[in-house]
Parts: structure tokens; C-alpha cells; sequence
């Protein structure tokens, strides 16, 4: 009789008490799913691991975590073979902003990179003036910065003499009182004194950038295994409770306000 007690006081307790969500994050975002899951998922337990991409994917597999945050996108025949879906929940565009005067509205990527690895230090073979361009950064952990190390420069780093700065914010102000800026930084609302410029012809427009056009951008994803027998678990019924939670206005609002653009279809197969 007592185990029986005992057996259905933790019966109870299971369909009472909320699921433990654990996430691991191979990307380095803590800071912003913490928010994001905290805010969307009050009435559970979140728990989030860093972890290398190996390592999250065997325990993900494993069932030992619940979701997995990359910025890698799996292609079909490796979710079917790992039994695992990921649905698009973030981009990081990176953006090359200059003077809202400054003629020139668009770079090819090949002559943003020769700027950045130092081997044109005017605006003269961009089309314009021969004045020196004064070349401003935002930091690494900036968004957008993920782009330019990994989608645009293969994780060479950046060769050319340049300002750091704190915030993309910073490179809004430079703008306005520097002739020849060229600023790199992440998606953001710039004041009127910048503009960015097109790449390859292509405007960083949110239609542009979420449809893949524009590049360079970095994608977030977000994993989740695919198994039957997971399934009925508590922590993956409250994963994907997660992922619907990320269609919300309020996750938008969220993910945004990090300086990050929301995917159109976050919680969809992409």
C-alpha cells in the first residue's frame, strides 16, 4: 500500500509540478534565449548548457537536453539520419553603413573585403572621391559579427586599421561627424545621418534579408530531436511549447530588442 502511495504521490507530482526545459547553447546566446525563455515560458524551469555542437548533439540525441541553439542549418538528409528537426528562429545581418552624403550607395562583397583586409583605403576604386575611408567596427559580440568572421571573411580576421566601437549605436555618431566613414555593425535602426549601403546591388531591407537575398547574414537555429519515443516526454512537450511560444509578437518584440531580426517563420521547417 505504501508504494502505492508513495508511487501515485509522484505520479501527481509529474503532472502538477512544471517540465524542465534544458536548452544547450552551442552559439554563445545565453544571455538573450535566457530572456527570451524566461519571459515566454514563466511557469517552467529553464535550464541552459553551453556546449560545443558535437557534444549538444549527442546529448540532444540522447535525450538529455531538450533543444540546441546553433548557427549551423542541417539539410534534409541529416535531419532524417540524426532524427532531428530545426527551425530558424533569428538573423544577425551585417551591415556596411557610410555618410548619408556620401554618394556611393552600394559595395560589391569583393571590394568590402579588400577595405577590410587593408588593400583599398579610399573611396576612389568604390566609385567615389579619394578621400581616405575612416573604417569603424563594433565589437565582436556585437550582432552581425558572427557574419563577418564566419559567413563573410571565413574566420580570417580583420586586417585594415579601424575604430573600434562599443555599440552600433557609436557607429550612427560617427557617421554624422566623420567624411569617409564606413561603418560595420548589425541590424539596427540608424539615425539620418547614416545610410546602409547595398551589397552586390542588394538592399538590407527585413524582406531581403529574411528571404536570404542579402547577405552576408548569419542564422540562428534552434534543434530538436525527431524520435517517437521522446515524444511523450515532459521536457519535450515544453520544448515545443517553446517553439510555438516563438511565433508570438512578444518573442518578436524580444528578439529584436537584442539587435537581432526575428525569422519570418520562426517555429517552421525551413
Amino acid at each position: 500500500m505504501k508504494k502505492i502511495l508513495i508511487f501515485g504521490i509522484l505520479l501527481l507530482l509529474q503532472n502538477v509540478l512544471p517540465a524542465k526545459m534544458v536548452i544547450a547553447d552551442t552559439i554563445g546566446q545565453e544571455k538573450i534565449v535566457r530572456s527570451l525563455a524566461l519571459s515566454l515560458t514563466q511557469d517552467r524551469s529553464v535550464e541552459i548548457e553551453s556546449a560545443r555542437l558535437t557534444e549538444a548533439l549527442r546529448d540532444l540525441r540522447q535525450g538529455k537536453v531538450d533543444l540546441v541553439l546553433s548557427n549551423y542549418k542541417l539539410d534534409s538528409k541529416q535531419r532524417v539520419s540524426m532524427n532531428v528537426n530545426c527551425y530558424r528562429y533569428a538573423l544577425a545581418p551585417l551591415l556596411a553603413v557610410t555618410n548619408a552624403a556620401n554618394k556611393i550607395d552600394n559595395i560589391s562583397l569583393e571590394n568590402l573585403k579588400k577595405v577590410l583586409k587593408g588593400d583599398i583605403l579610399t573611396w576612389r576604386p568604390l566609385g567615389g572621391e579619394a578621400y581616405i575611408i575612416n573604417l569603424a567596427i563594433v565589437k565582436d559580440d556585437q550582432p552581425g559579427m558572427t557574419a563577418l568572421y564566419k559567413e563573410f571573411l571565413n574566420k580570417s580576421a580583420v586586417k585594415a586599421k579601424y575604430l573600434p566601437v562599443s555599440n552600433a549605436q557609436g557607429i550612427g555618431v560617427l557617421a554624422s561627424i566623420k567624411g569617409g566613414f564606413l561603418g560595420i555593425c548589425g541590424f539596427v535602426n540608424l539615425p539620418l545621418a547614416a545610410k546602409p549601403l547595398a551589397i552586390n546591388g542588394v538592399r538590407p531591407t527585413i524582406e531581403n534579408i529574411r528571404s536570404g537575398r542579402y547577405r552576408p547574414t548569419a542564422e540562428y537555429w534552434v534543434w530538436i530531436s525527431d524520435r517517437d519515443d521522446f515524444k511523450n516526454r515532459p521536457g519535450y512537450k515544453s520544448a515545443l511549447d517553446f517553439l510555438q511560444l516563438l511565433r508570438s509578437p512578444e518573442a518578436v518584440r524580444l528578439i529584436e530588442s537584442c539587435g537581432f531580426l526575428s525569422s519570418v517563420k520562426p517555429n517552421q521547417r525551413e
